[in-house]
């Protein structure tokens, strides 16, 4: 098995049916600012940083050893993040965005994922970038995972002042009870 072919299909497949049903969401009332915008193309680098082949660079030094246990570990670990990932989107259903922005009967959602960490959704990619990098073990693969995390942090924290001029009091409550990105943790 070609681990590197599955974990690649795996994006490709997760990242056409986010395409697909981003097609089916609610009308738009406001969109935010451009810094959201700005994330979303940022990680769509990354992520192509993270998944080609092959850089003619030097960060495509191997620096974790190709072997078959982390090479797995790295594929269940992508698994585990896409899958998280995919369960938020499809909780969230028409609320859902690419950029910061408030939909028509847009709703505060704190059920299923979001019981769990309040940006789910982040939290799912930034765990299968992990997963991918250490499948992959190039030094790319892993200053590709820390530009996608640091950016779905940075857009996290937009996103919370968004929210929190939309819900207000609710939103806060939100806040004291589930963490933002790490259950239980952070």
């Amino acid at each position: 098995m070609d681990v590197g072919r599955v974990i690649r299909l795996m994006w490709m497949l997760v990242l056409t049916i986010w395409a697909i049903v981003a097609e089916y969401e609610n009308g738009l009332i406001q969109k935010r600012d451009w810094r959201s915008e700005a994330a979303v193309v940022v990680v769509g680098l990354g992520w192509v940083l993270l998944l080609l082949r092959r850089l003619p660079v030097v960060a495509d030094w191997q620096i974790v050893p190709s072997v078959v246990w982390l090479r797995l570990a790295g594929l269940a670990i992508t698994v585990a993040g896409l899958v998280f990932a995919l369960w938020a989107r499809y909780h969230l259903g028409r609320n859902w965005d690419a950029y910061i922005t408030l939909k028509k009967d847009h709703q505060l959602v704190r059920t299923g994922p979001y019981a769990l960490v309040r940006h789910p959704i982040y939290s799912g990619f930034m765990l299968a970038s992990i997963g991918t990098a250490l499948a992959f073990g190039w030094l790319r693969c892993f200053i590709a995972a820390a530009l996608i995390i640091s950016v779905w942090t940075y857009k996290s924290g937009l996103e919370e002042l968004f929210l929190i001029d939309h819900f207000g009091e609710q939103y806060r409550q939100y806040r004291l009870n589930v963490k933002r990105l790490i259950p239980f943790v952070w």
